[in-house]
């Protein structure tokens, strides 16, 4: 047998001939490992050169490398060593694929592959390296690597276009691949091959994204943002302006959450663009800028939420007149000339890609096919019903023309005909990234993120990028827009981590909240079967942690939904409960991961449990963050279904107890409970659903029995006959029962006594106005009466218009006896029978006409009296939204001004009585709300 060495710049390719077959083997070593191929292309080891162990599978292990020539693939069937690296031949093509070879020149901590030449048929696709680890106790599928605890094998992409990917299980591969278009050419393309001490990858990987100009995110001592302190931390995820800041404040005390991040919505007006919202911050980016700087002087770090890959379809660039670098999902030509106002459009060629066609039903189509179904002639959008005819499949039907404020216009035959790749979440177009699009929208972000104070980005929307070069473009929009970034280090997060991104990200893996989840896939024309529960929906979001994890990058349980009871597609949905939000908790401590709360102020205002639902999120992320609980304590609660609650007992060491949730505490539902074991005895924890409330249970002996609060102290127990009587409201309390067992205690509880405390109802009827001002009157003034009313009505005298606010009103004030979070309802006729409103302004308040100020408005009335809170238009049945405001006590003064009405007083809306009630679970009805005075 005939041996020879090549030395090239630090790299030994070591060539062997086996004597009967005359083949030679390529040896590529480090320092490190040691890498030798069969000259047959097959790996034969790899090694790991300070354990001697063995990493490669070789039972499974397939041709190194692969090619894709006009569609079909070949696998490498050759390899050689030339100056410098190795020439490759694959099956059945004349394509050759010469690869430069280079070690790390510090340590030799990798070996760095890169496409060099091509020789022959040129292939569309090249798989550089393809491994099957023998390792495979942890698969990281994003980070391409497989470890245990001893060591890692991993590819890592040198260079934006190669895509490196993971599979786990009995059969892990490793593969590094990459493509000649769109985007940039096979040439240069490179991968690095990692064998290293599992403890010191993160060590390695940060040497080599610097040697290799990948995108990082460190801070000043060099140590990258996932390893910060910040990651740790639980956020909100919430929309806020100038003037929320206090309150946000106040919330964040409550919940001990010192993160931010704001939705897109409310800091900018139009994605594209990038011009800040007025509504929430009048003062523009200096009023963005101000709050988040109030925000910082709090101890709370804001993020910025963005969609940084396309743009809103109100945006300059779409309206009046779109713009022409957008992604073409589709593609087609007018068959013939069309006018302005034709509504049928024939095309050249088969529509049945596009949505519209019957065959797209079955797809899902995010926020609703209508938003998919559109095409761009010239300088026009079209917007089309479906598309026909049966059978033929080449017309644009039911077509409005000049959609998104563009202008209907003829067009020519052969005219192209485009369909740009749309968002539904944000109803935009999705940019062309190969355009100069991108950099031009993206300077502005950069602009408002940079002036903000930002310390923390999520880019969303990245699964809707052109998925001819998928993870080339998710990682390309935020890898461009974080360059603009001047901040570091940045808690970098979005909606998809690439293992191009796994340099400069800080933590992944959140989840839509439940409702959205449920929302988007019924509105996507994908509905569940049957609807997931919400710890359910907790595990989904603990597999995706755990999959992160993986990744070996930190992960989150978010975003979750914090809601109160609402009508939701058909469906009245129960309020987000007590033990929901404990079962995310003790997942949260299991897995030390931080949590993120999606939800707005209308809904911690709504929700009767906010105040018990937020010191459980502040008990449980002091705790976590303390660290005082570890191992063995958590293990239980990382297995799915386990229920469990957080227990203060006097001076003992905090600790998790399971426990099973009651199907109902005295008969119903109105208050709700667990059950489990402690010690010799048992314990209960009780909350009422919605108000205060009292529970009382027949037990043999009351002997010991004890109430606690969240934070383990005493509360009162009233001994009665027989049993025992506590005070159950918005926050837990646990109930502990020495010598009774946790069935016993359950049975007590099925057959307790449940008293809730009534709903107080304050009627304030229209014509108790202190004062009229402009053009409103009560009815009696003008000689109208209406049957069914309770007695006098307001009415509006002159034609108003919700879109400009005016000074008419009528002023009230009621005397509220408690603070506390109370619903607003109103006693409306519309003779018109459309759908109209009032105005209900707050003392001090400016009059806008618009958000939590609407009331009424439900379209579907009858011409007939109807309670009504908000509505949304004419499809609103009444009484639409509850209309809730977080009141102290006192005098509260309103004004009521006329929002949609007409010229003529005998037609116009009326309104009987304004009634606030501190039970947002009550539904409104003459009988629930009359007065005695009332008829």
């Amino acid at each position: 047998m005939r041996r020879f060495i090549r030395r090239l710049a630090g790299l030994s390719l070591v060539a062997a001939a086996a004597a009967a077959l005359a083949a030679q083997e390529v040896t590529l070593s480090t320092a490190a490992f040691r890498l030798v191929v069969g000259a047959d292309g097959r790996p034969r080891h790899l090694v790991d050169a300070a354990s001697g162990r063995e990493c490669l599978d070789g039972d499974r292990q397939g041709p190194l490398a692969a090619v894709v020539v006009d569609g079909t693939s070949a696998p490498l069937a050759s390899v050689v060593a030339v100056d410098g690296g190795v020439e490759m031949g694959f099956a059945g093509v004349d394509t050759r694929l010469t690869l430069g070879v280079e070690p790390d020149p510090v340590a030799g901590r990798w070996l760095r592959f890169a496409v060099r030449g091509i020789a022959g048929r040129r292939p569309e696709r090249v798989t550089i390296l393809s491994l099957s680890p023998a390792i495979r106790e942890t698969v990281g599928t994003r980070l391409c690597a497989a470890y245990d605890r001893e060591t890692l094998v991993g590819l890592m992409a040198a260079t934006p276009s190669t895509q490196c990917v993971g599979r786990g299980g009995a059969r892990a591969t490793l593969t590094a691949l990459t493509q000649d278009a769109p985007g940039p050419r096979l040439e240069g393309a490179a991968v690095a091959l990692v064998v290293c001490p599992t403890a010191a990858f993160e060590a390695v990987a940060q040497a080599a994204a610097h040697a290799f100009g990948l995108p990082v995110n460190e801070d000043a001592e060099g140590r990258p943002a996932k390893a910060t302190a910040a990651v740790r931390g639980s956020y909100w995820f919430m929309a806020f302006g100038e003037a929320d800041v206090d309150r946000l404040i106040e919330y964040s005390r409550q919940a001990g959450l010192r993160q931010v991040l704001l939705p897109s919505g409310a800091w900018c007006e139009s994605v594209g663009h990038y011009t800040i919202n007025k509504a929430c911050f009048p003062g523009g980016l200096d009023g963005l800028r101000q709050s988040v700087e109030r925000l910082n002087a709090a101890g709370i770090m804001v993020g910025m939420h963005c969609f940084a890959s396309k743009i809103g379809k109100r945006d300059a660039y779409v309206t009046p007149v779109p713009d022409r670098r957008f992604w073409r999902r589709f593609t087609a030509v007018l068959a013939e000339d069309v006018d302005a106002t034709q509504t049928t459009l024939r095309v050249r060629g088969d529509l049945s890609e596009w949505a519209g066609h019957p065959r797209s039903a079955d797809q899902y189509w995010e926020g609703g096919i209508a938003k998919h179904r559109e095409v761009v002639l010239g300088d026009e959008i079209v917007r089309y019903e479906s598309i026909g005819p049966e059978g033929v499949w080449d017309r644009f039907e039911g077509c409005l023309r000049g959609a998104w404020g563009t202008a209907a216009s003829a067009h020519a035959a052969e005219t192209p005909a485009w369909h740009y790749g749309v968002d539904g979440c944000i109803n935009g177009y999705i940019i062309d990234q190969e355009t100069t699009l991108l950099d031009e929208a993206q300077a502005r972000l950069a602009e408002v993120f940079n002036a903000g104070g930002f310390e923390m980005v999520y880019f969303d929307g990245g699964e809707d990028v052109d998925r001819r070069r998928y993870h080339y473009y998710i990682t390309n929009f935020q890898a461009r827009a974080m360059a603009r970034f001047t901040r570091r280090p940045i808690l970098h997060m979005g909606t998809a981590m690439t293992h191009h991104l796994w340099h400069s990200f800080a933590r992944s893996a959140t989840v839509d909240t439940y409702l959205n989840t449920l929302s988007g896939a019924i509105v996507g024309g994908k509905p569940p079967a049957t609807w997931p529960t919400v710890r359910e929906h907790i595990d989904r979001s603990v597999r995706y942690l755990l999959s992160v994890r993986a990744d070996r990058v930190p992960g989150e349980l978010g975003w979750f939904g914090l809601w109160p009871a609402r009508d939701f597609h058909g469906q009245r949905v129960d309020g987000l409960q007590l033990d929901e939000m404990e079962y995310l908790l003790c997942r949260s401590l299991a897995y030390d991961a931080p949590i993120s709360l999606q939800t707005d102020f209308r809904s911690l205002d709504e929700h009767s449990l906010t105040p018990g639902l937020l010191a459980l999120v502040r008990s449980y992320e002091a705790l976590r963050l303390s660290g005082a609980m570890t191992g063995a304590d958590l293990a239980a609660w990382r297995v799915p279904g386990r229920d469990g609650i957080l227990l203060r007992d006097g001076a003992a060491p905090p600790r998790l107890v399971g426990v099973t949730p009651l199907a109902a505490v005295g008969g119903g539902r109105a208050v709700r409970g667990t059950v489990g074991a402690y010690g010799s005895g048992a314990l209960a924890s009780l909350w009422h659903s919605h108000r205060r409330g009292a529970v009382t249970l027949d037990l043999a002996s009351a002997a010991g029995v004890r109430a606690l609060d969240l934070e383990g102290r005493p509360l009162p127990v009233l001994e009665v006959a027989g049993g025992v009587r506590i005070e159950v409201g918005a926050h837990r309390v646990v109930l502990v029962c020495p010598g009774l067992s946790p069935a016993a205690l359950q049975a007590a509880l099925a057959g307790a006594r449940v008293v809730s405390e009534p709903p107080v109802v304050l009627v304030v009827p229209a014509a108790a106005a202190r004062r009229l001002q402009g053009s409103v009157a009560l009815g009696s003034s003008l000689g109208l009466t209406d049957p069914g009313a309770w007695g006098d009505v307001l009415v509006g005298t002159a034609a108003a218009d919700f879109v400009k606010a005016n000074d008419w009103y009528a002023e009230y004030s009621v005397d509220i006896p408690h603070d506390g979070l109370w619903t607003i309802w109103s006693r409306q006729r519309y003779p018109s029978g459309t759908d109209q409103s009032f105005a209900l302004v707050p003392e001090g308040e400016a009059a806008t006409f618009q958000g939590r100020q609407v009331l009424g408005n439900c379209g579907r009335n009858d011409a007939a009296w109807h309670w009504a809170g908000q509505g949304g238009g004419s499809t609103t049945e009444p009484p639409g939204r509850r209309l809730t405001m977080p009141l102290r006590r006192g005098r509260f003064t309103f004004r009521i001004h006329p929002r949609e009405c007409g010229a003529a007083a005998a037609t116009n809306p009326r309104l009987d009585a304004i009634v606030f009630v501190d039970d947002a679970q009550l539904e409104p009805s003459d009988e629930a709300l009359r007065p005695a005075s009332a008829p």
